[in-house]
């Protein structure tokens, strides 16, 4: 029996999904209760105290902090997830991301999944707002229905304050005029396919833009790159390809924080662990 059997209903509805379809993107989607938001955004900021300031780009914290396994679990975000690319769910990665007040960063135009491949099968990626996304503060932008368009060529080029390194950014001109901004309220989420064309421009307010991000494909990805285990998140199929890691991280926060330190340090926090970042 599935677990969309189980639950009942479908958290989105069918004109969602089919904006889905035809747009590659869906938004907002409420996934975060407002009673559940506070504790994962202190979270966060217990992850700077720790961190010793500024942490923009935390790769994998699923695997290494209780409440970021918590929150990439939600099962609000997983029934989204599941009405996107069906009922067998796997998350693949994960990231934070912190855009602070006034960070000339930005992400260049691109698609997800360069060099992950998860644009090979079903696939779909949550973005979950912890603090409001607007414009001001660097919101993700995207070029609607680009992803029918199919896999574009991303040059060698890196630019300045770029988030992204070499191979990240399509060669392709973007008509910024068809961008819509992918403005999200603190709890909510958007839902976007891999192959659509999308990117993010500086901060510029005095407000942080943070996000977390989760990578969910199914059993039948078989070209999966990344070093670390994944985590079967619903459904029950065959997944003796996979390494996994089956049980939530444990610990005090100090021993947690020490286990994503050294992690962090032995990969030196490459944006190509898994692919290309999205924002």
């Amino acid at each position: 029996m599935s677990s969309r059997s189980v639950r009942g209903n479908a958290l989105l509805g069918p004109e969602q999904v089919q904006r889905y379809e035809e747009n590659g993107i869906v938004f907002p989607v409420p996934v975060v209760l407002p009673n559940e938001l506070q504790r994962f955004q202190e979270g966060f900021r217990e992850l700077e105290l720790r961190g010793g300031g500024a942490q923009k780009y935390t790769a994998f914290p699923h695997l290494y902090f209780p409440w970021v396994w918590e929150l990439a679990t939600l099962p609000r975000l997983l029934d989204a997830a599941e009405d996107l690319i069906g009922p067998e769910l796997v998350i693949d990665s994960s990231l934070l991301l912190c855009k602070y007040a006034r960070d000339p960063a930005f992400a260049p135009w691109h698609q997800d999944g360069v060099r992950s491949g998860w644009y090979k099968t079903a696939s779909v990626s949550a973005w979950i707002a912890l603090a409001d996304a607007t414009p001001a503060n660097g919101c993700m932008q995207v070029i609607p229905g680009s992803h029918r368009g199919g896999r574009m060529a991303h040059s060698d080029e890196v630019r300045e304050n770029s988030l992204f390194g070499a191979g990240a950014e399509i060669e392709v001109e973007v008509d910024e005029s068809q961008a819509v901004c992918v403005a999200l309220a603190a709890g909510e989420a958007s839902f976007h396919h891999s192959s659509i064309v999308h990117g993010s421009p500086p901060n510029r307010s005095d407000q942080k833009r943070i996000s977390l991000i989760v990578r969910f494909v199914t059993p039948l990805f078989r070209e999966r790159h990344a070093a670390v285990p994944a985590v079967r998140a619903r459904g029950s199929a065959d997944l003796s390809h996979m390494t996994l890691q089956e049980t939530p991280p444990s610990g005090e926060p100090d021993e947690c924080f020490a286990r994503w330190r050294a992690f962090a340090q032995s990969h030196q926090q490459r944006p190509d662990m898994t692919g290309t970042p999205s924002r």
